[in-house]
């Protein structure tokens, strides 16, 4: 049989030939299409998470600097591609991090203001070219990807991400090196840091000096400051990074006259006029750190009162130096040698009035030694011999005010012992530690614990400042030359906010002005509350066992006087008093309340009817509420005063509170009270109102509308009398208010000051 002719198999063969080379063909395409887009999307996803990842390195630069304390975070250098059956990938896409070599930080033209061996210090260690420059290194990221062609290299020099393309640069944060606080402040980057490859890498910022002091600058003349800040970013961006440091710095500063980016350095100008606070850290990154220390610092003089000198060493950074060596000498001869604490200060004690030196190092150099002169001399507290005739009896004592579970607030008590009245003006506080650089009460409204500053006399005379910030988010920000809260005047004061990390200005309220105190008056000082503040978080401080500087301003004769205490807070008993603010003549009996005990397990109350002379004792503990018998004070007539105190236990020998109630006619109702919305792009609400007294006693019906913050937006007083009085009052907050939740007060007043009060609340969608 013949088969040279026969075709009946070849169209199968032919057809397999074809389907074989349609998935050669398929093959090819997905190789040169569509694995690489697939790559090139994974490169994408990778180039931002490195992005955040390096964003969080930088805050923990940052946050190293500021706070001490460093965190561990990490990179993921590269990344790789997933397996494939019937494709080909590239090798994994590597990335580098790596440190620039360390080049000069420059500050020019600016001269350091101050005392004594500050000054010393700084106008004499400037010898580069007569400018303050430190060494500090750029640190870059460069990813290798093999698809992704946009992926941009990034670059943190003096707190600034930026990320740069082939064609342009972009800021990816904030900078905080020049704000609009009038402070400059630069962190140097120290150490050395290389690595390549795919895998994640971790980082462990080290804080090397802590940015807690800072020095006062001023131009030399009448030329700008100038800051030179080197930068790692090419030159041919130049013109790009230029424009990312004046849209940064114009956000901040106003100050800033000029910026110019020109042969790796970066230039800005600050106007001469102006004074300005200079705040430097230094931060180390991998390997070959160097710390600081006393070697090439100075020390300074921080007090001497009470038999007592202390000193502080400061490094190169004009930071405190803990463990450094100082040698004490005591009327020419040596002493010891000591080391400073924690704190970088060191103290010494005397007996006898002598003369005291200090020095660190070999003391050659005028700022490596300071000299206390006939130390022990005058009265305690008196500072350089003279007595003040304003006085603290004791040391200040924690205070655990409304709204928080700490104890993060004092009181001070101050006595006048001039001969004449004197006027309170402001208070500045400035914590030893300088962590506790955040101010901030939790509760509404106003008085001890409900503002950061509430001074109130003996005679109830009464002046708070409530700085008006954000709850849980915003911290009135404590500088290291202390933080004054003005009695007289607002509006703003400077604040720090933990959601977005940047510095606020954060309106204030007042009332009181100024607090009058006679000769030999009393008043209680309460500052509330204290926090650390991080980049992004905070914590309330027991301050008890803390030390803080509280100085004065006062008036008296209408001349400024200040008077500074030192003091250690410590545990005390501490309590409230309140008595029923609605007595009527009629009533059988009242209550008196206690509360905000502190190292007080239980108080004694002394309750009096003034009018009568007679009086009720008894022991009550913390939010206890007792009902007193209006017979156990000879009865109650209408103008009676009833007045309770509250002392530590029955001797009666330390009084902790009192509190008073004018016995009024019959009690004053709210029969009605309705809020009406009539808001637009303002917030407007109609109250409508009818209230009543059972004694015809009525005398003032106010209303006032309290934003999210607690405050007073807007108030109406109506002027009424007799038994009963109706009307309709609109209360609102114009200019586009944002949305919130508002709260409408009703207050009722009769003729003896006592008042009824009903709030409501309504939302506000503009």
């Amino acid at each position: 049989m013949s088969f040279s002719h026969d075709r009946r198999g070849q169209s199968v063969v032919v057809g397999t030939v074809i389907l074989f080379g349609f998935l050669i063909l398929a093959l090819s395409l997905y190789q040169v299409q569509v694995v690489p887009q697939e790559n090139s999307d994974i490169e994408f996803d990778h180039s931002q998470q490195v992005e955040g990842e390096f964003l969080d390195l930088r805050n923990a630069v940052l946050s190293a600097s500021r706070t001490g304390a460093g965190r561990s975070t990490s990179l993921k250098l590269g990344t790789r591609y997933p397996q494939r059956t019937f494709a080909l990938n590239p090798p994994p896409a590597a990335g580098q991090l790596s440190t620039t070599d360390p080049r000069e930080l420059r500050v020019e033209n600016a001269t350091v203001e101050g005392e004594g061996n500050v000054v010393a210090y700084w106008n004499n260690r400037t010898t580069r070219d007569g400018a303050i420059a430190f060494n500090t290194s750029s640190l870059r990221y460069s990813p290798g990807y093999n698809e992704f062609r946009d992926g941009p290299d990034l670059v943190y020099e003096h707190s600034l991400v930026v990320a740069e393309f082939e064609n342009t640069v972009l800021s990816r944060t904030g900078q905080t090196a020049v704000d609009g606080d009038n402070r400059i402040r630069l962190t140097a980057l120290d150490g050395s840091v290389d690595e390549s490859g795919v895998e994640r890498t971790s980082l462990d910022p080290e804080a090397l000096s802590q940015s807690r002091r800072s020095v006062t600058l001023n131009s030399t003349g009448s030329d700008p400051i100038v800051l030179e800040l080197p930068t790692d970013v090419s030159t041919e961006r130049a013109g790009d990074l230029e424009s990312v440091w004046r849209d940064r710095l114009a956000e901040d500063d106003a100050n800033v006259e000029d910026v110019t980016v020109a042969s790796g350095t970066v230039r800005v100008e600050l106007n001469g006029t102006a004074t300005y606070r200079l705040e430097l850290g230094k931060v180390g990154l991998g390997t070959e750190t160097t710390a600081t220390n006393e070697s090439d610092g100075y020390i300074i003089k921080v007090s001497s009162e009470n038999g007592v000198a202390v000193a502080e060493v400061r490094d190169r950074y004009n930071n405190p130096v803990g463990n450094a060596q100082v040698t004490i000498s005591v009327d020419g001869s040596f002493e010891e040698t000591a080391q400073t604490n924690e704190e970088g200060r060191v103290s010494y004690e005397v007996d006898d009035v002598s003369d005291i030196e200090m020095a660190i190092n070999d003391g050659t150099e005028t700022w490596e030694s300071i000299s206390f002169e006939s130390v022990g001399a005058g009265a305690p507290g008196g500072g350089g011999g003279a007595q003040s005739l304003l006085v603290a009896p004791e040391e200040a004592v924690a205070f655990n005010g409304p709204g928080s579970t700490e104890r993060g607030g004092f009181q001070l008590d101050v006595e006048n012992q001039h001969d004449e009245q004197v006027r309170i003006t402001d208070v500045t506080v400035l914590p030893e530690d300088p962590a506790l650089n955040g101010l901030s009460d939790e509760a509404d409204s106003s008085g001890p614990g409900r503002s950061e500053l509430y001074v109130q006399s003996e005679t109830d005379a009464i002046g708070d400042k409530n700085v008006l910030l954000i709850p849980d988010r915003e911290y009135a920000f404590i500088p290291n030359s202390g933080l004054q809260l003005n009695l007289q005047r607002g509006p703003e004061k400077r604040a720090y906010d933990t959601d977005t990390g940047e510095y606020v200005d954060a309106e204030t309220d007042f009332s009181g002005v100024e607090v009058p105190l006679n000769s030999g008056e009393q008043a209680t000082i309460t500052l509330a509350e204290f926090y650390k503040v991080d980049l992004f978080d905070a914590a309330v401080v027991d301050v008890a066992g803390e030390t803080f500087s509280v100085t004065i301003g006062y008036k008296v004769a209408g001349e400024r006087q200040t008077k500074q205490f030192v003091t250690t807070i410590e545990e005390a008993p501490i309590g409230r008093v309140n008595v029923q603010e609605n007595i009527a003549p009629g009533d059988v009996d009242f209550d008196v309340t206690t509360d905000q005990f502190q190292s007080l397990a239980a108080g004694w109350v002394v309750v009096e009817n003034a009018a009568s002379g007679q009086t009720v004792s008894f022991e009550s503990t913390d939010g206890e509420t007792t009902a007193v018998d209006s017979a156990d004070v000879g009865g109650l007539s209408e103008g009676d005063e009833i007045v309770a105190t509250l002392y530590e236990s029955d001797t009666e020998e330390r009084q902790l509170d009192q509190d008073s109630t004018t016995v009024g006619g019959g009690a004053s109702a709210i029969n009605a009270f309705d809020v009406t919305d009539q808001s637009g792009n303002q917030a407007r609400f109609d109250v409508d109102w009818v209230v009543t007294n059972d004694d015809d006693d009525l005398d003032t019906v106010e209303i006032e509308l309290q934003d999210e913050t607690g405050t007073v937006v807007d108030t109406v007083l109506n002027d009424v009398g007799g038994g009963s009085a109706s009307g309709t009052d609109r209360v609102e907050q114009t200019a586009n208010p944002p949305d919130q939740t508002y709260t409408v007060r009703l207050i009722v007043t009769d003729n003896n000051g006592n008042e009824v009060v009903e709030t409501r609340e309504i939302v506000y969608s503009g």
